[in-house]
C-alpha cells in the first residue's frame, strides 16, 4: 500500500506548553526520498516524530493516505504505526535481552501467523543483508553499527509503506552507511514506499530527492540536494 502524506497547520508543543516546532504545509509523495537537514536542536526529530505519530502534544493535520494522525488516539495512533511505519531510531531501542533476530522479528508479536512467517523471513534477509551477526548472542554485547543495522532490519521486517529514520548512518563505517544508503533510496522508490531520513550525512543527504531545511522550530526551505 502506498501513503501519500499531507500536513497541514502542524503544531507541536512541551508539556509545559511551549511551541517547539510549527508547520505551515508539508507533502510527501509515495515513493519520494526526502532529507531533513538543519543544527543541532532546531526540530528535525521533533518533525519525524510528529509524522509518526509520536508527538503527545500537537495540533493541525498529520494525514497519510486519508488517515490523520492529529485527531488519532493513542491506540489507534500505535496501530497505524504497527500496520504502516517503519521507525529506525538514532538511540536503537533495542531489547538488550534479545538476539539480534529477536529483536528484529518483534512485529511477529502483534500479527498473524501468515504474515509472522513473512515478517520472519524479511528481518533474516536484512540481517544477512547488513551483515549482522547471525549466533544467538544477546545485543548487549553489540557494538554500536551492529545495533544500528538490527535496529534497521527490525523496522523493515513488516514491509512498511513508510520508513522514516533519525540518523540512520550515525554508527556506520562509510562503506556500510554507503550499502545502507543505495538500499533504501532504491527500496522506496521502486517499492512507492515513502523515506524520510533526519540526517547530517552529506552522503545520505545528496542521495534525496529533496533536502528540507529545519530552523528554530520552522521548516525554513526546501532545496535540491546538490
Amino acid at each position: 500500500m502506498s501513503l501519500p502524506l499531507r500536513v497541514n497547520a502542524l503544531s507541536v508543543s512541551a508539556p509545559s506548553g511551549r511551541v517547539l516546532l510549527t508547520c505551515e504545509h508539508f507533502a510527501a509523495a509515495p515513493g519520494e526520498t526526502i532529507g531533513l537537514r538543519g543544527p543541532s536542536g532546531a526540530g528535525k526529530s521533533t518533525f519525524l516524530y510528529a509524522i509518526a505519530g509520536l508527538q503527545p502534544k500537537m495540533t493541525g493535520s498529520v494525514d497519510w493516505g486519508g488517515c490523520d494522525l492529529a485527531r488519532l488516539g493513542d491506540g489507534e495512533r500505535a496501530r497505524f504505526r504497527r500496520e504502516n511505519i517503519g521507525l529506525i531510531f538514532q538511540d536503537f531501542l533495542l531489547f538488550e535481552e534479545l538476539s539480534a533476530l529477536g529483536n528484529a522479528t518483534l512485529a511477529t508479536a502483534f500479527n498473524k501467523t501468515g504474515k509472522r512467517r513473512s515478517i520472519r523471513k524479511t528481518a533474516e534477509r536484512f540481517l544477512e543483508k547488513l551483515g549482522v551477526p547471525a549466533e544467538r548472542r544477546t545485543v548487549d554485547s553489540f557494538s554500536g553499527g551492529e545495533r544500528q543495522r538490527t535496529a534497521i532490519a527490525r523496522a523493515l521486517a513488516h514491509d512498511p509503506a513508510v520508513i522514516l529514520a533519525d540518523e540512520p548512518t550515525a554508527s556506520l563505517d562509510r562503506a556500510t552507511a554507503d550499502a545502507l544508503i543505495t538500499d533504501l533510496t532504491d527500496l522506496a522508490r521502486v517499492e512507492k514506499k515513502t523515506f524520510i531520513a533526519v540526517s547530517h550525512d552529506l552522503h545520505l543527504l545528496e542521495r534525496m530527492d529533496r533536502v528540507v531545511d529545519i530552523t528554530d522550530g520552522r521548516l525554513t526551505m526546501e532545496a535540491s540536494p546538490a
